[in-house]
């Protein structure tokens, strides 16, 4: 029993020291300070409002900007493909060109070549046409004064005859 009036009196102790230890402050509000902090809960309510306002136009803004880089995103494949696609064209006219090139010099080649044997030709021709024409130059003279001779013999025969005894 002594033990369990120990442990009474133990107990009220405790009892009586922790909920004065345990007791929280009391504070009392006025009515203004009230007022305030419901002007001020309303300005958060109202700032909250506007700060979802704003994150949802932000979200239009950004859904907006996803549109227009998704769009551009696709224009430039088109035009990357196109690019592409010019660049093939552009390859195999740039090989063409470079074969009609090649063609076309083997071309002026030849022509050359061919036009140089015709000239030779021609000059040879020339050469053998001078010739002629100086042989027959040299025997149209030949001839002339062979003709020349013989007429001026037989004037000589026929006028001079008087001058000779029958």
């Amino acid at each position: 029993m002594k033990r369990m009036f120990l442990l009474f009196v133990v107990s009220v102790f405790c009892c009586l020291l922790f909920p004065a230890v345990a007791q929280e402050r009391l504070y009392t509000v006025t009515e203004t300070e009230l007022t305030q902090l419901e002007s001020i809960s309303q300005r958060l309510a109202i700032s909250r409002q506007n700060l979802l306002l704003q994150a949802s136009n932000l979200t239009e803004r950004l859904k907006a900007q996803e549109k227009k880089a998704k769009s551009l995103t696709e224009k430039l494949q088109r035009a990357e493909s196109t690019a592409s696609t010019l660049n093939s064209q552009l390859q195999t006219e740039r090989e063409s060109l470079t074969s009609l090139t090649e063609s076309y010099n083997k071309y002026v080649k030849d022509t050359s070549e061919t036009i140089a044997k015709k000239q030779a030709l021609i000059d040879e021709q020339k050469d053998t046409l001078h010739r002629r024409m100086v042989t027959i130059i040299i025997l149209s003279s030949i001839i002339s004064m062979i003709i020349i001779a013989i007429g001026v013999k037989w004037f000589i025969k026929g006028k001079l005859s008087f001058l000779r005894p029958p």
